[in-house]
């Protein structure tokens, strides 16, 4: 049955084209902007779920800027390390060198000197973004010893966590300001009573034997001279008996506390007799200028000191390393897991360029062939009205 006020074929024409158009127009929108999932009325499960990854990712970018930071400040330190290293091994050599008896000590100190003018100012230089690892003041207010670089962002099951690489500048510092604890001093090897015993057998023996150079070498000459070795030689082995015994029972004190370079160590010089005496030295306060050839202990003492800070300094300098390593290591995670997260909101949220440029031809087509059908519903009516001519 022909109806002039219902055309069934018509308004279904109508109707198919009017969802070819919606169709159309989400296509469109889809190749224009490249997301198949643009809003939350597109997909909201997708849609929140990547959001979430796109927050995640804002974050993780911070942590790599925050790791870049770090690795930075890492770095200086670790140049501003290795360069005291260096002038360290300097110093070293050049107490080396100070222990011949012919060397002029206060020429050697005036290089120490300048050597340590230099580790001061490689120290204070070594500042990023207003943080110094080398040169502290754990005396101030707002001082933290341990520096934490943001280095992980997670979440799971809604819980965000972040981590962090600990580096601790009280394993790193060379000079503090506030030096908290001075070195206890130690007790030295007693030895006194038997040097005393030694010293007058040493001068008898040495008296008789040029008694006995210039005499006749009677038998009473030479018999005055044994006697005088022989009392020499007890009171030899007595002493060096008596040296080993005093210098277990000599005591090292406690190390200060402070930078490196700046705190007071602990150690034993031995004097020309082999006795230990505790001293309490500090690298940056080094003075060997009025040191005699009588008693090099204090020199030796140095000796002791240089080689405990500088083992001090390759242990900080390894653990900048590893930190460096560490931190290096965290950064190539980061971006890995950047692009992975990228890759996951790809893959819920992009569309198929490919797919949505063939859909957009093929929807076009449908289109072209719905206008046809319109025309050809609404060509019906004018054959009703060729009934009534």
């Amino acid at each position: 049955m022909s109806s002039l006020l219902t055309n069934n074929s018509a308004m279904t024409a109508l109707t198919t084209l009017k969802s070819i158009a919606g169709q159309l127009d989400q296509t469109s929108n889809r190749i224009s902007t490249g997301l198949k999932v643009a809003s939350a009325a597109d997909n909201a499960a997708y849609w929140s779920i990547a959001t979430t990854i796109r927050a995640d990712n804002g974050s993780l970018g911070a942590v790599k800027d925050a790791l870049g930071l770090g690795a930075a400040s890492v770095d200086t330190a670790f140049n501003g390390m290795n360069s005291a290293i260096e002038d360290m091994k300097s110093i070293q050599a050049k107490l080396t060198a100070a222990m011949s008896p012919n060397v002029d000590r206060a020429k050697i100190q005036t290089e120490i000197n300048a050597i340590l003018g230099k580790m001061k100012s490689t120290a204070d230089g070594s500042v990023l973004s207003g943080e110094n690892w080398l040169s502290t003041d754990s005396g101030a207010g707002n001082y933290v010893s341990d520096r934490k670089i943001v280095a992980a962002f997670s979440r799971v099951d809604g819980a965000i966590t972040i981590d962090t690489v600990n580096v601790s500048v009280d394993s790193t510092k060379l000079y503090d300001k506030t030096t908290t604890a001075s070195a206890t001093a130690g007790t030295d090897a007693d030895i006194t009573a038997d040097k005393t015993t030694f010293d007058a057998a040493k001068t008898q023996w040495v008296a008789d034997q040029a008694t006995w150079e210039a005499s006749t070498k009677d038998a009473t000459a030479k018999g005055v001279y044994d006697t005088a070795k022989t009392t020499f030689d007890t009171a030899k082995t007595t002493y060096s008996t008596a040296i080993d015994t005093a210098n277990k029972a000599a005591v090292k004190g406690a190390d200060g506390e402070g930078g490196i370079l700046n705190k007071e160590w602990a150690v034993f010089g031995k004097d020309e007799d082999g006795a230990y005496k505790a001293y309490e030295l500090s690298v940056d306060k080094l003075d060997i200028s009025a040191i005699q050839n009588q008693d090099l202990s204090k020199l030796r003492a140095y000796v002791a000191v240089v080689d405990k800070a500088l083992g001090a300094m390759t242990d900080a300098a390894t653990t900048l390393g590893a930190n460096k390593t560490q931190i290096t290591s965290q950064t190539t995670f980061v971006e890995s897991l950047i692009k992975s997260n990228e890759r996951s909101i790809g893959a819920l949220v992009d569309a198929d360029m490919e797919e949505e440029s063939t859909r957009l031809k093929a929807l076009q087509v449908q289109q072209q062939l719905g206008v046809q059908s319109l025309s050809i519903a609404n060509g019906n009516t004018q054959g009703i009205l060729s009934l009534f001519r």
